[in-house]
C-alpha cells in the first residue's frame, strides 16, 4: 500500500510536496527506523496491520534512498521523472495549447519565481522546479515558525494558483488512453 497514492492521481503538487517532506524526515532522522517509527507510525490511529504496512513503505522509502544515493540531498528518481513530466507539460501549456486560465495563472506567478530564478543565480531550476522550491521552503519556515513576508506570501499564492492547474492538466493528461500513470 502506497498512502499517497491517491495524492498522486488526484494532485500530483501535493504528491511531490509530500515526497519532499517525507525525504527530508528520512534524512533528519538518519534513515533509523527506529525513531521513524516512533514519530510517525507509532502516533497513527489504525490497528497493528496497518501500521505494519506503513513500516514495510517507510522501510521501503529509507532502502530507495539509500541505493539511489540521496542521502544528503536530492529527490528519489520517480519524483524527479514527474518533475520533468510537469516541466514539459508547463512548457507545452504555454508554448503549444495556449490554455488561457493556464497563461493567467502564469502570469501572476512569473514575477516570484524570476525573483527566486534570480537569486538563484547559476544554480536555478526550471520554473515548475523553482515553483516547487517555493511552495516548500515557505513551508518549512512555517513549520520552523519563522516569519514570512507579505510578498512572499502573495508569491506563493500565486505560485499555487499555478501549481493547481497545473496539477488539473496532468490528472487529465494521465486520463487519456495510452497514457499510464507512474
Amino acid at each position: 500500500m502506497d498512502p499517497l497514492a491517491g495524492k498522486k492521481q488526484e494532485n500530483i503538487a501535493g504528491y511531490i510536496i509530500s515526497m519532499w517532506h517525507l525525504e527530508d524526515l528520512m534524512r533528519a532522522h538518519r534513515f533509523d527506523l527506529e525513531a521513524i517509527e516512533e514519530l510517525l507510525i507509532a502516533p497513527m490511529d489504525a490497528d497493528e496491520e496497518a501500521r505494519s504496512t506503513m513500516r514495510a513503505w517507510y522501510s521501503d522509502l529509507v532502502r530507495r534512498m539509500r541505493n539511489e544515493r540521496i542521502l544528503e540531498r536530492g529527490h528519489l528518481s520517480e519524483v524527479n521523472e514527474v518533475m520533468h513530466e510537469l516541466e514539459y507539460l508547463h512548457r507545452s501549456l504555454l508554448d503549444i495549447l495556449n490554455d488561457e486560465e493556464y497563461d493567467a495563472a502564469y502570469e501572476k506567478a512569473e514575477p516570484g519565481m524570476t525573483a527566486l530564478q534570480d537569486a538563484a543565480g547559476e544554480d536555478a531550476e526550471g520554473p515548475i522546479a523553482t515553483c516547487f522550491t517555493a511552495i516548500y521552503g515557505v513551508m518549512v519556515l512555517r513549520a520552523r515558525k519563522q516569519e514570512v513576508g507579505a510578498a512572499t506570501l502573495e508569491a506563493e499564492a500565486h505560485i499555487r494558483g499555478l501549481l493547481d492547474r497545473l496539477s488539473q492538466h496532468y490528472r487529465q493528461m494521465r486520463k487519456l488512453p495510452g497514457v499510464p500513470m507512474n
